[in-house]
């Protein structure tokens, strides 16, 4: 005999034993029983199923796979499982089966959450500028910062947590300072109705911000003259109103901004608006604030404009009235006129925009200057005379994300009250602008 031939009778008889070796393991382990009762074969892959079985008298069985004259003398036979087929087919010398497995139901997105930011600022340049603090000041700045997190509970629950940072826009200097933006909870409790808890947007220009889209170049002009805070910790509600674009949105809040309630009184909100994409856009909205001392604030607003593919526009009247709480003392009524136009005339590239605002506050029936206007972070406004404000510019998108945009912010202001005039401010600026 060669040693060509031992060695393949060696390694046959080697294949052999460790065949028969696994066949022993697997069936150490394998349970298989069949039973033949009432003209049927019942197979058994599971052994709790068989004692069932056996302690039922052949009564239980369970869920099984029943097939019509499989046995091998055309019986029915009964299986307890997938693997029961499998085992009584290999018995029997019949082909294996694969048995296709069943679907994992889809996993539910919830809870789900996402951190997101947002930065923009400028590098800024007082040209002309009433305040000798601002002539001639140049640099960069920092306007804004976010930093949200996002929590969706379930398909009717979600949560938004938003910090914010700034620079301090009187060149006052320090360090950015993040404080709480946003703390809500939304609940769509019926259809597309939502309630709102927290400390949440206001309906006084939240929508209007979106409409504009250049907050990263300049407020609306409710936010920019402090006709009202831009959040507000309170109970809302919003939703629409049958199918056609109409939409509502009621709020009842601390009238505090951002911060803790100080006092009793509260302020209620509501807006009523129409849009359709492309197409009118209208809005109307009014909000009455109790505050101390009689010093109470009564806002109304209506907006109106157009989208089309490629642009957009508005005209926008603000009417608000702050009664003085005192005998002999004239209100403060605020009267301001709006407009805008926007054109991508290279769709989500480039962009042109321009807008105008005249506002006219009055003391009793005198012009006057408007309240507190000298504090307005970035620009700081004149308080001593009514102005007219101008801005324009080009918004460049060098990534979906990232925009660079040259504009000019003009404030001409209308004579003083007592006859003196107030010098012009011409902020020329580079307004850069991204998010994640």
């Amino acid at each position: 005999m060669t040693r060509q031939v031992r060695r393949c009778r060696l390694a046959a008889a080697s294949t052999t034993v460790l065949v028969l070796m696994s066949q022993a393991s697997w069936a150490q382990h394998m349970f298989y029983r069949e039973v033949v009762k009432d003209g049927r074969i019942y197979v058994f892959a599971q052994a709790n199923r068989y004692e069932d079985f056996e302690k039922s008298g052949g009564t239980e069985i369970g869920v099984a796979i029943t097939r019509l004259d499989y046995g091998p003398n055309k019986e029915t036979v009964v299986f307890d499982s997938e693997d029961a087929v499998n085992y009584y087919n290999f018995k029997h010398d019949l082909p294996g089966e694969v048995f296709p497995k069943p679907k994992e139901p889809p996993k539910s997105p919830y809870p789900s959450w996402k951190i997101s930011g947002l930065l923009f600022g400028d590098f800024y340049y007082f040209a002309d500028h009433h305040d000798a603090k601002f002539d001639a000041q140049q640099g960069f700045w920092l306007r804004r910062a976010y930093l949200t997190y996002e929590h969706t509970f379930s398909e009717k629950f979600y949560g938004r947590l938003r910090l914010e940072a700034n620079s301090n826009g009187l060149l006052a200097g320090g360090n950015l300072v993040p404080y709480v933006k946003d703390a809500y909870l939304r609940w769509t409790f019926h259809g597309q109705q939502q309630a709102w808890l927290g400390i949440q947007p206001s309906p006084t220009f939240d929508w209007f911000d979106g409409y504009w889209g250049f907050r990263h170049i300049e407020k609306t002009p409710a936010d920019l003259y402090r006709i009202d805070s831009s959040r507000d910790f309170a109970l809302g509600f919003s939703g629409p109103i049958g199918t056609k674009g109409v939409r509502y949105v009621a709020q009842f809040g601390n009238d505090s901004g951002n911060g803790s309630e100080t006092d009793k009184y509260k302020v209620l909100r509501l807006e009523g608006r129409y849009e359709k994409k492309p197409g009118i856009v209208a809005e109307a909205f009014f909000a009455y604030g109790k505050r101390p001392s009689g010093q109470d604030r009564t806002t109304a607003q209506a907006i109106a404009g157009y989208q089309g593919k490629e642009f957009r526009l508005a005209v926008q009247y603000v009417h608000q009235k702050r009664e003085s709480g005192q005998s002999g003392t004239p209100d403060v009524k605020i009267d301001i006129w709006s407009g805008f136009g926007v054109w991508e005339f290279k769709p989500k590239k480039a962009t042109l925009f321009g807008r105008f605002d005249s506002v006219k506050p009055k003391l009793g029936s005198a012009d006057a200057g408007l309240p507190g206007a000298e504090t307005f972070d970035y620009l700081a406004f004149s308080n001593k005379a009514p102005f007219k404000f101008f801005t324009f510019g080009f918004d460049y998108s060098l990534h979906p994300s990232i925009r660079i945009s040259p504009n000019v912010e003009w404030i001409d202001y209308d004579a003083a009250p007592d006859g003196t005039t107030v010098k012009t401010d011409v902020v020329p600026r580079l307004t850069f602008f991204w998010s994640w």
